[in-house]
């Protein structure tokens, strides 16, 4: 174990300065990945059994409950329930409104840091070919205060030196960037979720608004 610690710290020092803040990038990226694995797992949701369970309680005239069981919901799917209950008794306009700042809530809380994954994933490669750049203008700088009499082994061990920072940056850039497509991907699917489950509350609110001012008309109620 302490021997790959040491193994590793001498290929980052061996790298040069740039090899410092390719580090630095990918703590910073491996904390967000895990951060927002975490956030997803504890998001985990059956949206078609919470919409049915909702939906039943409603029929039931159980709103309290409704409001209960939405609050008990770990996702966001249950969240924008939620805030529907909330306000089931306003004009559809409103509601839809409402309904809509709270998906938009919601998908910003899903794409928090995301954003600094797509930066990591961009960067990384290019610090790590500056560092090869740089690496390698020092390198043929020497060639030429020798005059061209140097040894080939010290050559190619300044080249080896100088490509570290492009293979670091690389393995930085290569993980971060599967991991940005599948919370890209995962956030799109739960916006659409979100948009679908939306779009049934409030038909449903609509119908059930409907009914009760045919019941009210024919004196029913």
């Amino acid at each position: 174990m302490l021997d790959a610690i040491e193994s590793s710290f001498s290929l980052i020092t061996k790298g040069g300065f740039i090899m410092f803040p390719i580090l630095i990038c990918s703590i910073i990226a491996l904390t967000i990945i895990f951060e927002r694995l975490y956030y997803f797992k504890k998001c985990q949701e059956d949206p078609d059994k919470v919409f049915g369970a909702l939906k039943e309680l409603l029929e039931d005239k159980q709103s309290k409950n409704a409001l209960e069981f939405c609050k008990n919901s770990p996702g966001p799917v249950g969240r924008l329930m939620e805030a529907g209950v909330h306000h089931k008794n306003t004009p559809t306009w409103k509601l839809t409104e409402k309904l809509s700042v709270t998906a938009q809530e919601e998908v910003n809380k899903l794409g928090k840091n995301v954003r600094t994954l797509e930066v990591i994933a961009t960067i990384s490669p290019l610090m790590g070919l500056l560092g090869t750049v740089v690496g390698m203008v020092q390198a043929f700088n020497k060639v030429a205060e020798y005059k061209g009499q140097v040894d080939p082994s010290i050559l190619a061990g300044g080249i080896w030196e100088a490509l570290l920072t492009t293979a670091a940056g690389l393995a930085v850039a290569i993980p971060v960037t599967v991991m940005l497509h599948y919370f890209d991907r995962k956030i799109e699917s739960l916006t659409f979720l979100l948009s679908k489950f939306g779009q049934l509350l409030i038909h449903h609110f609509d119908e059930d608004h409907q009914h009760q001012n045919k019941m009210q008309k024919n004196g029913v109620i």
